[in-house]
This record gives structure tokens, C-alpha cells and sequence, in this order.
């Protein structure tokens, strides 16, 4: 939800009429979940997606709506409904879907714009927090609507509590969880009345590291940014390093193998994918990671298991700190080209950050058959 965060705070600092869309509540099968959020411009220009493109005409024609009146709203499809709403052949979605539609000019208040550059701020920074929107008083939508920031810490409400204690508690325990999902709809009561809320949870893209930034890091870098990840390449070769080979926004760094990591950050336990192909430089760096008090989230080495067992091996490493490299790296896909290749170290960096098997999504058990990819020789 990074870019429709920053691109929320342009709309807003132009003064440009456009519809904020969040999922706010899920029933059954959705294609999107809690916090999922897109931005329509009065034009019809879209930015992001709720239902995959099966609802979206539709809600643009709700959009419209709301930017004529200036009144947020809550629309529901259900099931039943999806069926006259898109061209008679329902959204392929069973469950039900609640979207809070709310046109920017909510955001142009003091309170809510200086609201909105604290978020963008944090957003920008890759801070993981919250922002808790109450909904419903009793059944009725609020107007003006009102949220506040959540931080994962006790008592990480940041102004003034707008919800029960039972939902502000549950909404710092989102922050704080694990979960892949963890934007939640809260409901409670309290002093006699009902509030429903939506604690929707920023979560910071994946850092992916690259060591070595030969012809096959250019796919992978490419493939990584494509899934919204944020691309570093570091190599000790000028001549490799220049922007126009990588995609936009990539950070390169020149650093001998000896110097790693050098200005290139570790902290929050970053993907790193060691593919220099040049052995002294791979276990120099592989040295220094199974030494760093800052674990990666992955590490993952190209090359067969033989050349990692010959470096894990030099380096005088068995045990428990062999077991977090991931050699070769990616899932097994039969991958043989660099875009294959990319494609298969991309999914195995989403599975481990994610706690998935990897597994087909209509495999009956987590079980696989035995590996057969070449690369693990």
C-alpha cells in the first residue's frame, strides 16, 4: 500500500479530486483483504486493485458518487449482489466485501493532513505501524471520520484513544503480530454502545540484497521490484554497477568483498542472495553473515550444493548455522534461464517471509515430490 499512501499525500498537497477506496471487512472467499486500498481519479484513472478488475467499473460509479456529495461511504457486495453488479456473471469472488469509500478532500483538514504526513513519513522510513479508523458508532457511519496512529508497543495509541480499550488493545496487537494478513476489523462494546473500527497495518516492503551484480542479477533484481520489494545490489566491479542495468530505485553500492557490509544496512533482517560468482568473494561475505549479530531473513546462495558445502567447509561451519542457507537458492521449478532462475529465488524470498510451504496452492498436503532441479549438484 506503499504508493497509494504517497500518492494520497500528492493528490491532497494538489488539491485534486480523487475517492480513497479501503477494504474495511471480508467474509468467506475475497480477492483482496482487510487494508487493501486503491485511489480513483475523477478521470477513472485507478491507482492499485480491490477485486482484480471484476468490480472495479462499478466501483468507480460509486466513487463518482461520492466525490458529488463530498460524504464518505461504506458500500457491501455480497455474493447475491455481485451477480446483477458485474454484467450478470457475478466477481468469481463467494464472500462478502466492505469498502469505505472517502473522497480526499477528507484529508485536507489540518488535523487529517498533518494525520496523513505522519503516515507518509513513517511509510517512507519502512517503520511498521498502524492507523486505526473507527468506522461505526452504533451501527452509523462517523462523520467526520477519525483515526489516530498505532505503534507495536504498550499503549501505542498515539493521541487521543477514539475506540474502546478492547479495540485500541486489539489493534496494537495487530501491529505487533506476525501475521501475513494483519490489518483487522475490530468490533466492540462498550457503555452501551457498538463501535466497529479498522486497524490497517503498514507493513514494510522486503529489502533484497544482491552480492554480485552480474548479467543474472539483473533479472532478479527486475523480478523483485516488479513484487514491490526494495532492490540493493552490491558488487566491487564499477563497471557492473551503473543504474541503467537495474531497475529504478535500485541502490548500488561498490564495496570490495572484505568491506562488506559497509553503508548497506542489515537491520530488520533483509533477503541477501550471494551470486558474485567468484568463490573468495562469496565466502568473505558468507563469513561475515554467519558471524553478524543481525541474522538475514534469507540467505541464499546460486551455485550447487557442492560449491556451498566446499564453502561452509572453509569457513569452518556445521551445525545450526549451516542450516539457514538456502542452496541453491529458489524454489524448484525447473528453473534454467536467469528469468527462471530470478522467478524461483523471488517466490522461496515471498514463502520464507510470508511462513508458506511453497507448496501448489491445491495440494491436498505439504508434502513434495523429491526435488529433481539440476542446479543441486
Amino acid at each position: 500500500m506503499r504508493n497509494v499512501w504517497l500518492e494520497l499525500e500528492g493528490l491532497v498537497e494538489r488539491g485534486e479530486a480523487a475517492a480513497l477506496v479501503t477494504v474495511t471487512r471480508t467474509e468467506g472467499s475475497a480477492y483482496q483483504r482487510e487494508g487493501t486500498k486503491m485511489l480513483f481519479r475523477a478521470s477513472g484513472e485507478g491507482l492499485g486493485t480491490i477485486s482484480g478488475g471484476c468490480l472495479e467499473v462499478d466501483i468507480f460509479e460509486r466513487c463518482r458518487a461520492v466525490l458529488d456529495t463530498g460524504k464518505a461511504r461504506i458500500v457491501t457486495y455480497t455474493p447475491e449482489s455481485m451477480i446483477d453488479t458485474v454484467f450478470g456473471f457475478g466477481s468469481g469472488c463467494l464472500g462478502t466485501v466492505d469498502l469505505l469509500i472517502e473522497p480526499t478532500a477528507g484529508w485536507q483538514s489540518g488535523p487529517a493532513r498533518q494525520l496523513l504526513g505522519e503516515i507518509c513519513k513513517r511509510v517512507r522510513g519502512g517503520e511498521r505501524f498502524g492507523v486505526l479508523t473507527l468506522l461505526r458508532e452504533d451501527g452509523s457511519l462517523s462523520s467526520p471520520l477519525r483515526r489516530e496512529l498505532i505503534d507495536a508497543r504498550p499503549g501505542g495509541a498515539a493521541g487521543i484513544p477514539l475506540a474502546p480499550r478492547a479495540i485500541l488493545d486489539d489493534a496494537i496487537a495487530a501491529v505487533s503480530t506476525a501475521d501475513r494478513r494483519p490489518s483487522k476489523n475490530l468490533r466492540a462494546s462498550a457503555g452501551g454502545r457498538s463501535y466497529e473500527a479498522l486497524v490497517d497495518v503498514f507493513v514494510p516492503a522486503q529489502r533484497v540484497i544482491l552480492f554480485g551484480a552480474g548479467e543474472d542479477a539483473r533479472p532478479l533484481a527486475a523480478i523483485a521490484a516488479q513484487t514491490g520489494m526494495e532492490v540493493a545490489v552490491v558488487d566491487w566491479r564499477p563497471e557492473l554497477l551503473r543504474a541503467e542495468r537495474f531497475p529504478e530505485g535500485t541502490a548500488l553500492s561498490c564495496l570490495r568483498p572484505e568491506d562488506f557490509p559497509g553503508e548497506v544496512s542489515l537491520a530488520g533482517g533483509p533477503a541477501i542472495v550471494l551470486m558474485s560468482h567468484g568463490y573468495e568473494a562469496d565466502r568473505a561475505v558468507l563469513g561475515f553473515l554467519l558471524k553478524s549479530a543481525q541474522s538475514p531473513g534469507y540467505l541464499g546462495i546460486l551455485g550447487p550444493r557442492s560449491r556451498t558445502a566446499r564453502l561452509l567447509a572453509d569457513l569452518e561451519v556445521d551445525g545450526p548455522a549451516a542450516t539457514i542457507v538456502r542452496t541453491p537458492a529458489g524454489l524448484d521449478l525447473g528453473a534454467d534461464t536467469p528469468e527462471e532462475i530470478a522467478l524461483s529465488i523471488v517466490a522461496e524470498i515471498l514463502a520464507v517471509r510470508k511462513h508458506r510451504s511453497g507448496v501448489p496452492l491445491g495440494s491436498p498436503a505439504p508434502d513434495r515430490a523429491q526435488s529433481s532441479d539440476p542446479r543441486k549438484g
